[in-house]
């Protein structure tokens, strides 16, 4: 498995895995944008995309903006792949915050930030547009640390010098 950054050439390729992931999504306006401007990646399994997620960072803050894994990967680890590698990222390079809001009702996905160290910070009430009405947003914010990987290195060294 492999994370790639994203370009505004891979508009038809996400928008076909968000059309794929669940009934609500981004425009193809809200992602051109995003793709453009923000930082946009993918995991890419067996040469599939099989997520994608679109992060704004602003100062030594990043936003998860959007996730999108396709109903056939789903429940598979890929978005988890993917936010750790990202944030693991981040981390490293100075990143002290991630932010994002959530579907009250996506208990999913609310498990995985939850999982992740995300902690409840607040609400938005009627944030997001639903079939006949509007929903809550959660808000979580990440205190994000030095990368995993850079950890997982650290404590293999550790362990070495005790070996040795």
């Amino acid at each position: 498995m492999k994370v790639e950054r994203l370009t505004d050439e891979a508009l038809e390729r996400v928008q076909a895995i968000e059309a794929d992931a669940g009934p609500y999504r981004w425009s193809r306006a809200d992602w051109l944008s995003s793709l453009q401007s923000d930082d946009c990646f993918e995991l890419i399994c067996d040469e599939e995309a099989v997520a994608v997620a679109a992060f704004s960072v602003v100062c030594d803050e990043a936003n998860l903006l959007n996730i999108a894994v396709p109903n056939h990967a789903q429940r598979r680890g890929y978005a988890r792949r993917l936010l750790v590698h990202c944030l693991d990222e981040y981390a490293v390079n100075g990143i002290k915050h991630c932010f994002l809001e959530v579907r009250r009702s996506n208990a999913p996905a609310i498990a995985l930030y939850e999982s992740l160290g995300f902690s409840l910070i607040g609400e938005r009430k009627n944030y997001y547009p639903v079939k006949g009405g509007r929903e809550d947003a959660l808000v979580y914010l990440s205190r994000l640390q030095r990368g995993e990987q850079e950890r997982a290195a650290k404590i293999t060294t550790a362990e070495e010098k005790d070996d040795a």
